[in-house]
């Protein structure tokens, strides 16, 4: 309390409080939940060998992702139409997607749709959902639509016109190649509209059925040679890497 004196009386007023920080508790809790993921995870980083994996037991009730979701869900609700509640919400969505608890994503995902349209961070929305089909079902595509026509912001169209192209390619080619060619007119100098080529490229060259494209390659002695060299023959080709 704060003791102001007035002629003849002693006053009482409450203190002044600083509003909630909700930015900086977002950043402050994404930060945490980091933190507690890779040490969850750090036996399996920490194993040598795949028998000291194949050893490993993690307590389920301690899984980051369920706890935090709820750490999330409570931030949004508190920072109600801030930026900081759609970040909170993009969070919750995808925390929800990793503990399989599809209707909290899909309340989070109809909060931003209803009450943060206007958001630039409505861009990663679009760009996630395209993993989100199982908890989507046929709506996926009616939510990018949307986004895509009430957006303010260029990149977040240029998002969600991605998103709807890439997840129309096996059963909607004729639309994908549509969206592909309105991304590379309308958001050019996007980062979406330069993969729209490859995906292009994958529609014409690497689908069943197609004449693989040609390539050259150096084997282990040295000596260089064209898949070419193989038509006719059965050939096995290997891809493998690291992630």
């Amino acid at each position: 309390m704060k003791l102001l004196f007035a002629v003849g009386a002693l006053v009482l007023l409450p203190a002044i409080q600083d509003p909630p920080d909700f930015d900086a508790e977002l950043k402050s809790l994404k930060s945490e939940y980091r933190k507690a993921e890779q040490e969850y995870y750090r036996p399996y980083r920490e194993a040598k060998t795949q028998e000291e994996i194949d050893k490993i037991k993690l307590d389920p009730e301690k899984e980051p992702a369920p706890i935090y979701l709820t750490k999330f869900k409570d931030l949004a609700a508190r920072a109600k139409g801030s930026e900081a509640a759609a970040g909170a919400l993009l969070e919750v969505v995808q925390l929800a997607q990793q503990s399989n608890r599809g209707p909290e994503a899909r309340a989070a995902v109809d909060t931003l749709m209803d009450s943060h349209m206007e958001s630039p961070a409505m861009e990663r929305l679009a760009t996630s959902l395209r993993y989100a089909g199982f908890m989507m079902e046929g709506d996926r595509t009616a939510c990018l639509g949307k986004i895509q026509e009430k957006s303010p912001h260029a990149k977040v169209k240029a998002a969600a016109t991605y998103t709807l192209a890439v997840q129309g390619m096996s059963k909607r080619e004729k639309e994908s190649r549509e969206l592909f060619a309105r991304l590379k007119k309308e958001f050019g100098d996007t980062s979406y509209a330069k993969k729209a080529d490859a995906f292009l490229f994958e529609m014409d060259h690497l689908q069943i059925g197609k004449v693989a494209p040609d390539f050259e390659a150096t084997d282990e002695k040295g000596e260089k040679y064209k898949l070419s060299d193989y038509r006719g023959k059965v050939v096995v080709l290997d891809f493998w890497g690291f992630w």
